[in-house]
């Protein structure tokens, strides 16, 4: 143990004198996560913009007075419950509010006809009526925001309809001699007053669950977790590389023909390599809770994750030195597997949660895993929660120190 703690010792000075390398390994996931972060909606979630949207409501009403569809649509459109997606105004015309959008005041106008009342509770079946979104066509989202919203109300205004069709039908297959038109209002007056066939349903907005606890992830706090597993790999490579600068030197194949064994040596460089990265994570984490407030979850799951993504680096580092040469040819090869790791196991994406094919490729990468534990941490979960996303990757930890140890042996035999 002496032994190694003194081979890990030497190289972790050396690490630490390199200044470029300090900068490249803490600055620049800071820098990006920063950058990226403030691009998608800072520290909070994701934000959308309220849509601006114009009402024109010409409709006439039906032949109650009280009976209005028209009022209805632009009442749920300017109500609270939708006043943080849609910010909603009323035009007298259809002209004035097709020239809002135009004049790009409005992303979407809801222009009601004036017969709508009349066929909504009419008592004709055949009668139609049609509702227009005049849309500006780069507004996608607003657009289907207030489409989904008026195709809801309509829903319940046709399904208004029906009931007062099927109330007519019984009213004459029972020889009511109530006037059709009125039973007709009547009874779909009465199913749109009752809230119509959306009666029971409610909208329920909440973040993934992990374990018994959930909380809303930082947009920051996502991106910084998967640049700092990806910078780990960089910084790891660049501790590594000084085996290939002791063997262009000689020093070390010297070492390796001391009695001092094999696996004690390239123990003494892992060492070196975990100190030094995760000093790294320490260090980003940190700067991550001073400089962008952002919550890292439990302290058991974040201690886990961390120290497993250490040993995940410093494994596949010495894996990839194993096969390179010279320290330009590590740094050409690392740098491609790194690369890929980090496409395939989604860094750049932060810890946002994927399906289908990507979300199988994903868990083929060890990083992968890792990024999966911050997305349960970050939202709340502990150790227990995260049990196979550490595991996993620490698996991958001992199968590249494994792999490296033997074709070190061979190399340096």
């Amino acid at each position: 143990m002496t032994k190694i703690l003194a081979i890990a010792w030497k190289d972790l000075r050396s690490t630490l004198r390199n200044v470029p390398a300090l900068v490249m390994m803490l600055a620049a996931p800071l820098a990006l996560a920063a950058l990226l972060g403030f691009a998608f909606g800072g520290s909070g979630g994701f934000d959308i913009a309220a849509t601006k949207v114009v009402v024109a409501n010409l409709d006439k009403g039906g032949a109650d007075a009280g009976q209005n569809a028209g009022a209805a649509i632009q009442s749920i459109l300017t109500s609270k419950d939708l006043k943080d997606v849609l910010e909603t105004s009323t035009r007298s015309s259809e002209v004035a509010a097709q020239q809002a959008v135009d004049d790009g005041k409005a992303a979407v106008a809801v222009i009601v006809p004036q017969d709508f009342s009349a066929v909504v509770f009419g008592s004709d079946p055949a009668a139609t009526s049609q509702v227009e979104l005049y849309e500006n066509p780069t507004s996608e989202i607003g657009g289907s925001i207030v489409e989904g919203v008026v195709g809801q109300v309509l829903a319940d205004f046709n399904g208004a309809r029906a009931a007062a069709a099927g109330a007519v039908a019984l009213a004459s297959q029972g020889n009511d001699p109530a006037d059709p038109q009125m039973l007709a209002a009547s009874a779909a007056g009465q199913f749109s007053h009752s809230g119509g066939v959306s009666a029971g349903l409610r909208i329920s907005q909440r973040s993934p669950q992990a374990g018994a606890t959930e909380k809303e992830v930082s947009v920051t706090g996502s991106i910084l977790s998967g640049m700092m597993i990806f910078f780990m790999f960089f910084g790891a490579a660049n501790v590594a590389r000084t085996i290939l600068t002791e063997d262009r030197d000689g020093t070390m194949p010297r070492l390796f023909t001391t009695p001092t064994r094999h696996g004690l040596i390239i123990g003494g460089k892992f060492v070196a390599v975990f100190l030094t990265v995760l000093l790294q994570a320490i260090v980003l984490l940190i700067a991550g809770r001073l400089i962008f407030g952002i919550q890292w979850g439990r302290l058991d799951a974040v201690v886990l994750l961390t120290v497993v993504a250490a040993g995940v680096a410093g494994g596949l580092a010495l894996l990839v030195i194993s096969f390179a040469k010279t320290p330009a040819q590590a740094g050409a090869i690392g740098s491609g597997i790194y690369l890929v790791l980090a496409l395939l196991g989604g860094n750049f994406t932060g810890t946002a949660q994927t399906s289908g094919v990507y979300g199988v490729v994903q868990k083929f990468t060890p990083n992968g895993w890792l990024i999966e534990g911050w997305d349960t941490t970050l939202r709340g979960g502990g150790a227990l929660d995260i049990r196979w996303q550490v595991l996993v990757p620490l698996g991958f930890a001992v199968a590249f120190f494994f792999f490296a140890v033997l074709r070190m042996r061979r190399r340096f035999a």
